[in-house]
């Protein structure tokens, strides 16, 4: 039988990943949404791809602790605090390292998996309960 700890960090893993993932595949859709509207109507004014744009910042700064937290409770885990918190200011900081032009799925992994392997290091940590 596997360690409650062992156990914890597998978990950590799978939910960071796919946390990772999900959220810059929609980030990335949004972004070529906005594009696309851009390029459109080139002549729309200055709100051409605004909303656009608006949904992918939101689903970008939205969807990582979101998915960390649901992902955690859906594998009965508790007491993720420091996973959510910490994650999501590591997903935010990983995120303005990017570069701002067009950056392809494999240029990608690597922030992914950084933040994948930080995810995993703090899904190990669970709060000591209080002696009564």
């Amino acid at each position: 039988m596997l360690s409650s700890r062992l156990c914890r960090w597998i978990k950590g893993i799978a939910v960071s990943a796919a946390a990772a993932h999900v959220t810059y595949w929609v980030w990335e859709s949004a972004e070529r949404w906005e594009s696309e509207a851009q390029r459109a109507d080139p002549d729309g004014g200055i709100g051409t791809g605004f909303i656009e744009g608006v949904l992918a910042t939101f689903a970008w700064l939205t969807l990582v602790p979101l998915l960390l937290w649901a992902g955690m409770r859906l594998l009965r885990e508790r007491d993720n605090q420091l996973l959510v918190c910490m994650g999501t200011a590591a997903w935010i900081i990983l995120g303005t390292q990017l570069p701002s032009g067009g950056l392809s799925r494999p240029e990608a992994e690597p922030f992914l998996l950084a933040f994948t392997l930080l995810g995993s290091l703090l899904a190990m940590f669970r709060p000591a309960t209080p002696e009564e």
